[in-house]
């Protein structure tokens, strides 16, 4: 016979002390996803408004002087930008090592370590990204 547990109210936000790792990495790959599932949408919509630079002449084009170019240059000159940029690097790394975790613990290998592989990518995503600042924040200031 099943034993059944008490597993609280769903108000009780204080449970989420109790989250192990694989809870965690569960929660964080999903929110990852829908993350980058907005930021696709986003993109979409900010680069449609670059559409008339189609129609424009090859010299223009060339000149840099058409909608999709000043679109990006003036996107790029915001430093909120890129600081959303450097997030956005973060949760795909992220995304993308766990995923990558999940399909060897699928697959079989490393069952025995996943909180430790869990960990791992999390701290393989902390230097990606911190890695990489610099390069996200070059000609900001």
């Amino acid at each position: 016979m099943s034993q059944s547990h008490n597993r609280g109210l769903i108000e009780d936000f204080g449970r989420w002390r109790e989250f192990r790792a694989g809870m965690w990495a569960w929660i964080f790959h999903k929110f990852t996803g829908w993350v980058l599932v907005g930021y696709l949408f986003t993109h979409i919509a900010v680069l449609s408004t670059a559409i008339p630079a189609s129609g424009q002449e090859a010299a223009v084009l060339q000149a840099g002087d058409d909608v999709y170019t000043q679109t990006i240059v003036t996107l790029e000159e915001l430093l909120l930008v890129r600081i959303l940029e450097v997030g956005l690097l973060a949760v795909a790394v992220f995304h993308i090592l766990n995923g990558t975790r999940l399909l060897f613990i699928d697959l079989g290998v490393g069952l025995e370590s996943q909180d430790k592989s869990f960990y791992a990518s999390l701290i393989l995503t902390g230097l990606i990204t911190v890695a990489s600042v610099p390069t996200f924040l070059a000609g900001a200031f």
